[in-house]
């Protein structure tokens, strides 16, 4: 197979097709799984509550159990195990309206699923990346789900409002089914993961600036998340999230390979120009009143956020590879978290007013750049070394 010049003929290229394949599949429900809960009883302050369980219990789950499941059955074998889970949550939230499930115990399973997907697929993203063409690499582990991830969201935007909700998430867990398949070609890791709950102290220690920038990063990526709340909000259409989710598809599909093959050698000169146009698409977002405006800012802020992530990770992750990285991407969920708590405890103070919380991901972007200028030197030497 040959798709843009890729060949997949290395491991990596089976990780990205397994996450162009489930992001397809959750892209026809994922994005409307907080109007679901909105139409469906939830007030906004739930909602929120809702992901902060469905957060909270992931990081546990992710520190505890997830870090012996991958040392004693592998890699690919606990990324398996997450697909049934995740076909469990959406079930269970398909039922929920009709049968009585405690709201807790759905969140837990979405959290649960959530952390065994994530955990070790970006391990395995990092353990088969070359560290040389690390912006490439993930330019593509981005741009695949975008590319074919399209359709997913506008389909759903046009058939949500005219047959419910059941359909999208039948659709979703048949995508989850296919998305189980290409693991079985990656080849066994020799490297075991061996990771204990008495290293985090020392590995937040150790890397601490890399962490609290982990911290900053999802604070942003989460507000992008709330941004698909708000939209749905002030238009109140069924169909809004959908078209939101396909027009960041359309925007971030191509513009992520472009931008990998930059950030391979210029990563940590890209971020913070990144972070300078993310932050006035959100300056722009404050005069945002019609569908027609909120629409153009998504289609904006798809180019923007991938030209961020793509450079920001490919930073990241070629400075931790080689250097413990599994023991990083299991820690860093403790970052990852807190950051997205931040987002739901902003949200709970300005509850009356949601587009107050604008201002969070300008001044969290703002830090950012800040400490990239700051330790600019630091991450520069990054590219250099790897060149």
């Amino acid at each position: 197979m040959n798709f843009f010049g890729i060949t997949f003929e290395r491991d990596i290229h089976r990780v990205q097709v397994v996450q162009a394949l489930h992001s397809v599949a959750v892209s026809f429900i994922s994005i409307y799984v907080p109007a679901f809960l909105l139409l469906h009883g939830f007030s906004l302050s739930g909602t929120i509550l809702f992901f902060v369980v469905f957060h909270i219990v992931g990081l546990a789950f992710g520190l505890i159990t997830c870090p012996w499941l991958m040392w004693r059955f592998g890699l690919a074998p606990t990324l398996r195990l997450s697909f049934p889970i995740q076909l469990l949550y959406y079930v269970a939230l398909n039922l929920s309206p009709n049968v009585s499930l405690p709201w807790i115990l759905i969140a837990a399973i979405g959290g649960i699923a959530n952390i065994l997907y994530w955990m070790p697929l970006n391990i395995l993203l990092v353990r088969h990346a070359d560290c040389k063409k690390m912006g490439s690499d993930l330019g593509v582990f981005f741009a695949l789900p975008k590319i074919f991830g399209i359709a997913g969201p506008i389909l759903s935007a046009v058939l949500i409002p005219i047959v419910g909700f059941w359909p999208m998430f039948a659709v979703s867990g048949f995508g989850l089914v296919l998305s189980y398949f290409p693991l079985y070609g990656i080849r066994k890791e020799e490297k075991k993961i061996r990771f204990r709950i008495s290293q985090v102290w020392e590995e937040l220690r150790k890397r601490r600036l890399l962490f609290f920038l982990e911290g900053l990063d999802n604070i942003i990526e989460e507000s992008e998340w709330f941004w698909g709340i708000f939209v749905f909000l002030i238009i109140g259409s069924l169909s809004v999230p959908g078209i939101v989710g396909g027009l960041e598809a359309l925007g971030g599909a191509l513009f992520a390979i472009l931008i990998g093959k930059l950030a391979d050698r210029h990563a940590a000169k890209l971020v913070p120009i990144a972070a300078v146009l993310l932050s006035a698409v959100w300056v722009v977002r404050f005069f945002v009143v019609s569908p027609v405006a909120a629409y153009a800012a998504s289609f904006a802020a798809s180019f923007l956020m991938m030209f961020f992530l793509v450079s920001y990770f490919g930073m990241i992750y070629r400075k931790i590879k080689g250097d413990e990285e599994e023991t990083f991407l299991i820690v860093r969920e403790i970052p990852t978290v807190l950051g997205r708590i931040v987002v739901f405890g902003v949200l709970f103070l300005i509850i009356d007013d949601p587009r107050k919380m604008f201002f969070l991901p300008i001044a969290t972007i703002a830090l950012l750049i800040l400490i990239l200028v700051i330790k600019r030197k630091r991450f520069e030497l990054i590219s250099v070394a790897s060149e």
